[in-house]
């Protein structure tokens, strides 16, 4: 298990390094130069799991952010400047 949680970290670096937008090949690729041999197919696996994390922490700011009451400012009664009388 211990071998596995390696390989995840080293995938993560990876795509840390070279975006999370990069190419599977790319990065297995890029891991291999290493030493570490790693699949494709794993290294798309962790990324969607990247990308289902971070989809889920964005869904749950956007829910708070709407669930919170929004603070009531009184709004400040706009009166003309005094004129100055006899001038």
């Amino acid at each position: 298990m211990a071998k596995r949680t390696r390989k995840t970290r080293a995938v993560l670096t990876g795509l840390g390094r070279l975006g999370l937008h990069a190419k599977p090949d790319d990065v297995a690729a890029e891991l291999a130069k290493y030493g570490i041999e790693v699949s494709v197919g794993f290294v798309q696996k962790v990324k969607i799991e990247v990308m289902k994390d971070t989809s889920g922490i964005r869904r749950q700011k956007a829910k708070l952010a709407m669930a919170e009451p929004h603070p009531k400012v009184r709004a400040v009664r706009k009166t003309p400047a005094r004129r100055l009388q006899g001038r």
